[in-house]
């Protein structure tokens, strides 16, 4: 096989085997050594998948730096100091939240990318590429939470129209212009009308702490990461994978083995039997054999995929004219801010359906 031959799903294939902790280092060495690689693919991939550190980090892990090419080496450790850097800023950051949070007795609970960092279920806390600091706070509590942060210096993000006009799972992101990461303080988890696959009061009554912070419930933590991407970011949808999301449950499922159930939920179900095609850790749960076929095939064909995912895009845009229209309709800062926003929308768009 040439380079010219080594195709997506090869690509995914070799970052699966540099996350996983089951596949033999001997075997990703002789992967790692072949000529066949095509690195700036390898490059793209990991890079639209947010595990650029991780790969850096899993491979100094096991040991097998030495074995890509000199250049790639050099600047995964630039991007992975970056992020580690990052990291901290944001721990502290959260450290600051966390202490006016407790001083004002506000029940709360850091999860996603934050919770792992803080509660040091990563090996390297550069492994994780974390976008914002997600806290889910008691629905009684959440508007003094906001404002607290306000009085301490926070600044709210200009909302989108989507959360303005509608009901959304977290209130206005909030930043601090020494901070390095936004505020999501979370109402719920899930996008409606999925919300109550989460409880938010479950939830926080199930909280345990890492030095003085709430974290999520190891097996919440687990839900939370495979529903939020399957859900929130419609991977069971669209029927397609996130390698950093994946990573995170196979942290969680190294760590605490229990948290590997026969959950028959299709959410779950399509989350395991996709990264079943490229993880042995999950061939032993339950799968099933028509999503691992029709995401196969859909992997030999990029044309095939692609008509697939603006298919689905159009059906999706689709259902949601009635409710938008009618906010239209009834709503007149609605249509104005539809009309000063046509251009990002136009553009947002033409991204969706004329790309390639």
């Amino acid at each position: 096989m040439s380079k010219t031959n080594y195709t997506y799903k090869d690509t995914l294939k070799l970052i699966a085997d540099i996350l996983s902790f089951e596949y033999p280092n001997e075997n990703l060495k002789l992967s790692l050594t072949s000529a066949t690689i095509n690195w700036e693919q390898f490059v793209t991939v990991a890079s639209n998948h947010l595990v650029l550190p991780t790969i850096y980090c899993r491979l100094k892990q096991k040991k097998l730096l030495e074995y890509i090419p000199r250049d790639l080496e050099a600047y995964l450790e630039d991007i992975t100091t970056i992020n580690k850097n990052r990291n901290l800023g944001l721990i502290e950051q959260s450290r600051i939240i966390s202490d006016i949070f407790n001083a004002n007795n506000i029940t709360y609970a850091f999860t996603k990318g934050m919770a792992f960092l803080i509660a040091d279920l990563y090996q390297d806390n550069a492994e994780r590429m974390v976008g914002d600091i997600d806290i889910l706070v008691d629905e009684n509590h959440i508007s003094k939470a906001f404002d607290l942060l306000l009085d301490h210096g926070y600044t709210k993000i200009p909302s989108s129209i989507k959360s303005t006009f509608f009901d959304h799972k977290h209130l206005d992101r909030l930043i601090i212009d020494e901070g390095l990461g936004a505020i999501e303080l979370h109402k719920y988890l899930l996008n409606k009308p999925h919300h109550n696959m989460l409880s938010n009061h479950t939830l926080l009554n199930k909280t345990w702490h890492h030095k003085e912070f709430p974290i999520l419930h190891t097996e919440d933590l687990f839900s939370h990461n495979i529903l939020n991407f399957q859900i929130n970011d419609r991977g069971h949808y669209y029927s397609k994978l996130s390698m950093r999301s994946t990573y995170d449950s196979l942290v969680l499922m190294t760590l605490f083995p229990e948290l590997i159930t026969s959950n028959t939920s299709k959410y779950f179900t399509s989350y395991f039997s996709l990264n079943s095609i490229f993880f042995e850790e999950f061939k032993g749960i339950e799968l099933s054999q028509s999503y691992i076929n029709k995401f196969t095939s859909r992997l030999k064909s990029p044309s095939l995929d692609s008509f697939h995912r603006k298919r689905l895009t159009l059906s999706m845009l689709l259902r949601q004219i009635p409710s938008r229209l009618n906010t239209f309709v009834i709503n007149k800062k609605y249509r104005k801010a539809l009309f000063k926003d046509r251009k990002r929308i136009l553009n947002e768009l033409k991204s969706k359906f004329l790309k390639p």
